[in-house]
């Protein structure tokens, strides 16, 4: 199998998107103005008619070439609209340009790789009620003490709120990776793939919880989720989702949570009825020398 390494200036964006629109391991993260944008001046690894495609977020430092998963950037990896054997995935990874790498693959890239983590989905193709059976009963009382609290939707076009209450209230979104995610969303928005939806006291319109979403295909990823104290005593976020579900369900769409390891969070995606959807991670080297 021939592979080609393009450097930033080299790739043909067009038939590289159509590849991974295409793929029926596609993700978000992998097209183009998603990685412009997460891990800008990314290069590809190609084979000559774009039918296999893998792209290569590498960085230098102290002279040394390395690859590394960007911020806001769950799953990367070969991507193809045809079978990817064990084989070609081989050929890929003996062709990645540099000593050390730390890559969070996709799904359809499982070849017994003893490194696994969890992505939590859930189909939301059948009706609401079908949907909501498989809540958790916790879940459910939630639900009832959030109705009778008087908490309403809110779906908004304007994310720039949800960008404030994170940087005001999310320990995890700081920095660089806030950065990065409002410039997601900027491009989201001109590409017609950000749904924004807000969780207000009905009584005060006082914003308690927020989530900013991504459509593509048929997926809708979860991102930045925030909660303000008085939305987490509410409930809020669990009445924010499953306002959400009834929204989509019965349509050709999965629900995407974007992980997690962490048992609490995996927990919260599960009480809803999300099953984990595996992905494998790939390390060469040993990146404590890039530490020092």
């Amino acid at each position: 199998m021939k592979i080609n390494f393009l450097k930033q200036a080299e790739i043909d964006k067009e038939k590289y998107d159509q590849c991974i629109m295409s793929a029926p391991n596609g993700v978000i993260y992998a097209m183009s103005w998603y990685l412009d944008t997460a891990a800008p001046g990314w290069q590809l690894l190609a084979t000559p008619d774009y039918s296999f495609v893998m792209p290569i977020p590498k960085n230098h430092k102290f002279g040394i070439t390395y690859i590394i998963q960007p911020l806001m950037c769950q799953q990367l990896g070969i991507f193809s609209p045809e079978r990817i054997s064990e084989e070609t995935y081989r050929h890929f990874i003996k062709k990645l340009p540099a000593v050390y790498c730390i890559l969070q693959l996709n799904s359809g890239n499982l070849f017994g790789q003893k490194e696994l983590r969890p992505n939590y989905v859930l189909d939301i193709r059948p009706d609401y009620k079908t949907v909501q059976s498989a809540y958790h009963t916790n879940t459910r009382t939630d639900l009832k003490k959030a109705t009778k609290a008087g908490l309403t939707i809110d779906a908004q076009t304007d994310y720039a709120a949800i960008i404030e209450l994170t940087k005001q209230q999310s320990p995890f979104y700081t920095g660089k990776m806030l950065d990065i995610a409002t410039r997601l969303a900027e491009k989201a928005q001109e590409n017609d793939s950000l749904l924004v939806r807000c969780v207000r006291d009905e009584s005060t319109s006082e914003l308690l919880s927020a989530v900013l979403f991504f459509r593509w295909k048929n997926r809708l990823y979860y991102l930045l989720p925030v909660s303000t104290t008085k939305g987490k005593k509410m409930s809020a976020m669990r009445f924010l989702l499953d306002r959400f579900i009834t929204e989509f369900a019965g349509q050709d769409y999965w629900l995407d949570f974007e992980g997690s390891a962490a048992p609490s969070v995996a927990q919260f995606y599960q009480n809803f009825g999300a099953v984990p959807e595996w992905y494998p991670v790939f390390r060469k080297g040993n990146f404590r020398i890039l530490r020092h």
